[in-house]
């Protein structure tokens, strides 16, 4: 894109400190966190002990037993209850979650309080007391969250809790990037482990082109395979629509599908 653009947006942020801090995100979190430098960071995603998705976060680490976790705003799911949870002996302390406002930005990212990947390919979050003034002294207008929802779906990116559900697995949706799979054990690391290495998801989270907007909820049919049901729905800058969906595994990229209210759609492939 261009011209950078910005967008406020609400997160959660948490703290995990102490000795064990490290060993505690270490044996809990998908991501290799005994890799992170000081001042680094990396996505990771929170699952729970069958493997299911639970919560996408950003670790940062401030200091060798310091963290700061980026999270998923309310009402996706944070993660924190699962860390938490798996807190017993270690010499650590858990801290939060607290709401914040960040700055998602487009374009080069400039200095901040905390500065990490977007959710989003292309863009930048950081994580400053005035958002809004941090846009107008880089000169840089601010859009709706609308212009993130459109992004994200394009992109293909799940919203926690929204596109995915309480028993989706990682492959499922598409977020297999954020596990290191030579990193040893995680919790939930045997399911996914399986599923990567001996076997193949069942279902996958599609994009969907849309001849015309359909209301989130809408379910459609493909020929000859199992259908389903639009969880994110959003207009793009084109002026076309867009959906994300879980389909089968059986329903091809290319397949035309026709929702309930008669409008139809392609599956699109990943590089599509």
């Amino acid at each position: 894109m261009s011209t950078p653009v910005a967008v406020v947006a609400a997160r959660r942020i948490a703290w995990v400190e102490g000795p064990d801090a490290e060993a505690l995100l270490h044996g809990l979190l998908t991501a290799d966190v005994l890799a992170i430098p000081v001042g680094g960071g990396t996505p990771s995603l929170v699952l729970d002990t069958q493997g299911h998705l639970v919560a996408r976060i950003h670790v940062h680490r401030d200091a060798p037993d310091a963290f700061t976790l980026l999270l998923d705003p309310a009402p996706a799911p944070d993660g924190m209850a699962v860390i938490a949870a798996h807190h017993v002996s270690e010499d650590a302390e858990v801290m939060g979650p607290e709401d914040v406002a960040v700055l998602v930005i487009t374009g080069p990212a400039p200095d901040a309080d905390l500065v990490v990947p977007g959710a989003i390919p292309g863009t930048t979050e950081l994580v400053t007391d005035d958002p809004v003034g941090l846009a107008a002294e880089l000169g840089l207008a601010l859009a709706p969250p609308e212009f993130l929802e459109a992004m994200r779906i394009a992109a293909g990116i799940p919203a926690i809790g929204v596109d995915t559900g309480a028993t989706t697995l990682v492959q499922e949706s598409g977020l297999d990037d954020l596990v290191s799979f030579d990193k040893g054990c995680y919790l939930g690391q045997e399911t996914v482990a399986r599923l990567h290495y001996r076997g193949h998801a069942n279902r996958r989270l599609a994009r969907i082109a849309l001849d015309a907007p359909v209301p989130v909820g809408t379910t459609f049919s493909a020929r000859d395979s199992a259908g389903g049901t639009a969880t994110s729905v959003s207009p793009l800058p084109d002026a076309t629509w867009m959906a994300l969906a879980m389909v089968r595994r059986e329903v091809p990229d290319g397949a035309e599908v026709v929702f309930d209210n008669g409008v139809g759609g392609r599956v699109l492939a990943r590089d599509e």
